[in-house]
């Protein structure tokens, strides 16, 4: 009996395990593939006078791998014996899937295509016209369902005819890199590897490939011309390397053939069209932009609304709780210290909220997955792929859960850079310290506008210096990015109020226990420490400012005040941005008892810091270290202790180079 050796491959998640599941009478062994505990699932069973002997390889997205999973499945490809190649494709997602399978045909083995999961096409009305696929690609294809046991014998013929006349796929690509491709082939002799194959990719920056072929004498006479042809195709193509061109030609490749083969009885569906307009090429980037504008407005002008009433409230509340309490050390500690200090905070949980419930409902409607669609092109810019959206955006809201969303980032050095730069991403703590400071020294009709420029500023900064991190060390592609765009939907009120419930009451107990509780230390602090006996001499209409001017923290923040000085900050923003390492709302609680702001802190403000000194401030919140938590939450995620010493030097010496530049441009 003949034995066919199969290597089943396929993208995750398309239904190869489920394949393997439906064939019956079959004997399923289970092992690990050689030197890893990667599982190998391996199945074997009869047809005709034929003995399939089936592998299961781990999913793989594509020749460029970052797991090793993934790296098992390549380098059986690349280096194991077997006689037929089969490839399982989601009919429900074929462009995707044909641009993985044109990767593979390359290799220029026997293939077979099984256009898994058909019945949802069918039951949907479409059509999937596999024989005109093997007409068009040379590629033997069957429509199955491994669910509905439909096609398996007709894919099984199919494998069967395939290793019997040897077909071998027929590929092209577009006149400019097949031109390559052609160049190529002249200077490469490998008996191992079809040379088409190994011209590919080496234009598709396949590391493996590479460190194959430089090792071989050819590469002498090779070197020289593959960097002639890589420079002419970017050039050509407008691209800054040709891996994003091979994609793309695959990529269109797999949009042309689809047109061919694939037939759907519906019309385009409410979602197709909403996302013809959302994630458009060019279109969709600034929509994004919009929309973000427009939850920053609404953070500001709503927000400030119940804010103006939660400050009054608090200073009521304060003036009624002195004349209840004896006059003394107590009632000053309360309604000079901890009061003020937490009502400055509260009084921005509008504003908090607001943002919040905006980036909640981008959520629920299925936006922001289109959002990291969008971005990936921008993203791709600066060294980095779309799956890094998803925590950087995480970091508008706390920091402590972007760095755990990070790990969903397989590749590791996408995953630190991604963590390098979260801080950039300005958590909900730093609102308030912007609504402070934007309130106060800019005009009503732009603070909006301001509020997005933080936002947004913060954020290109990050991506810049993500770019330069991987110029400099983490040098490589970022890794492929593909996402699955769920269905629009309204919104859950009854979720979105839930979660807004659970912000509400985690702030208000930060606020009333943390907060307070820093408040009441900072105000010791800045109420003892001085002399006493110099104290009598002072007149009553000054005691005030020498208690604070000589207290214990004056004495901390003067000690550190030359190092911010240059940027125009006393000593009270350099305790402030201190106590800002614990909490970052810390900091206007703590302005709020440094300036003994009883009724309105934006006014004290305004007398004692210079626009220049405001807008530097602002920048040293944007960009200096997060707060201990997401700190220790970074440690915990990276091991390495000379990452965890960058992490926490560069965040400061960078926030103070850019205050440092941004304020003397202003004086």
């Amino acid at each position: 009996m003949k034995v066919i050796k199969i290597a089943l491959v396929g993208q995750p998640n398309v239904g190869k395990s489920h394949l393997i599941n439906s064939i019956s009478g079959a004997d399923l062994h289970v092992g690990n593939f050689s030197g890893v505990t990667v599982d190998k699932k391996e199945i074997v069973f009869t047809k005709d006078e034929y003995e399939l002997r089936i592998i299961d390889l781990p999913g793989l997205y594509s020749f460029h791998t970052y797991t090793p999973e993934e790296e098992v499945a390549k380098k059986y490809l690349l280096e194991e014996e077997y006689d037929v190649i089969l490839n399982v494709i989601d009919s429900n997602q074929i462009e995707r899937g044909l641009s993985f399978t044109f990767s593979i045909a390359d290799m220029a083995r026997p293939m077979v295509v099984a256009f898994n999961m058909y019945d949802e096409v069918s039951k949907n009305g479409g059509d999937i016209d596999a024989d005109k696929f093997s007409k068009l690609t040379n590629i033997n294809a069957v429509n199955t369902s491994a669910k509905e046991n439909f096609g398996l014998e007709e894919l099984f013929e199919a494998i069967i005819q395939t290793y019997q006349n040897k077909t071998l796929p027929n590929i092209s690509y577009g006149d400019f890199v097949e031109e390559a491709i052609s160049e190529l082939i002249e200077y490469i002799k490998c008996e191992k590897f079809d040379k088409r194959f190994i011209a590919i990719r080496l234009l598709d920056e396949d590391e493996t490939i590479y460190k194959m072929v430089h090792e071989k004498p050819f590469y002498v006479d090779l070197a020289p011309k593959l960097h002639e042809i890589k420079e002419r195709l970017k050039i050509e193509y407008d691209e800054d390397n040709t891996q994003t061109i091979m994609n793309d030609e695959r990529y269109a490749l797999a949009k042309g053939i689809v047109r061919q083969i694939y037939k759907s009885a519906k019309k385009e569906t409410l979602t197709e069209k909403i996302d013809n307009i959302l994630i458009h090429p060019i279109l969709g980037f600034p929509i994004f932009l919009f929309f973000m504008w427009i939850i920053f407005q609404a953070t500001f002008s709503i927000g400030n609304i119940p804010s103006a009433y939660i400050d009054a409230g608090f200073n009521g509340f304060r003036e009624w709780f002195s004349d209840i309490l004896p006059q003394g050390v107590v009632n000053k500690a309360i309604t000079e210290g901890i009061i003020p200090a937490v009502g400055a905070v509260v009084m921005f949980l509008p504003n908090i909220l607001i943002l919040f419930l905006g980036i909640n409902l981008l959520e629920q409607t299925g936006y922001m997955a289109r959002a990291s669609y969008v971005m990936d092109g921008v993203l791709k810019l600066f060294g980095l792929q779309g799956k890094s959206f998803v925590p950087l955006v995480s970091g508008f809201g706390c920091s402590v859960p972007a760095y755990m969303a990070a790990r969903t980032l397989k590749n590791p050095k996408d995953r630190l850079i991604t963590m390098l730069i979260i801080g950039f991403m300005s958590c909900g703590a730093r609102l308030p310290v912007y609504v402070l400071l934007v309130g106060a020294f800019f005009a009503p009709e732009v603070q909006g506008n301001v509020m997005f420029a933080i936002y947004i500023g913060g954020a290109l900064m990050g991506l810049v210096v993500a770019k330069v991190l991987r110029m400099v060390v983490f040098k490589g592609e970022p890794e492929p990015f593909v996402m699955e765009m769920p269905k629009y939907r309204f919104p859950s009120i009854k979720g979105i109020l839930l979660d807004l419930w659970i912000k509400t009451k985690m702030y208000l107990k930060k606020a009333g226990t943390f907060i307070a509780s820093a408040s009441f230390l900072i105000w010791i602090l800045s109420s003892y420490g001085y002399d006493k006996n110099e104290l009598a001499n002072i007149s009553d209409s000054k005691k005030q400012i020498y208690i604070m001017e000589h207290s214990y923290l004056a004495k901390i923040g003067k000690t550190i005040e030359p190092i911010l000085a240059p940027i125009g900050m006393s000593w009270r923003e350099s305790v402030a941005l201190i106590s800002g390492l614990a909490a970052k709302e810390t900091v206007v609680s703590t302005m709020a008892v440094l300036y003994h702001s009883k009724n309105n802190l934006s006014s004290m403000l305004k007398e004692h810091l210079t626009f220049a000194s405001a807008v530097a401030f602002i920048i040293m919140i944007m960009f200096y270290s997060p707060c201990l938590a997401a700190m220790g939450t970074f440690y915990s995620e990276v091991p390495q202790w000379a990452w965890r010493m960058f992490y926490t030097i560069y965040p400061n010496v960078f926030a103070w180079i850019m205050a440092f530049i941004v304020y003397n441009l202003l004086a």
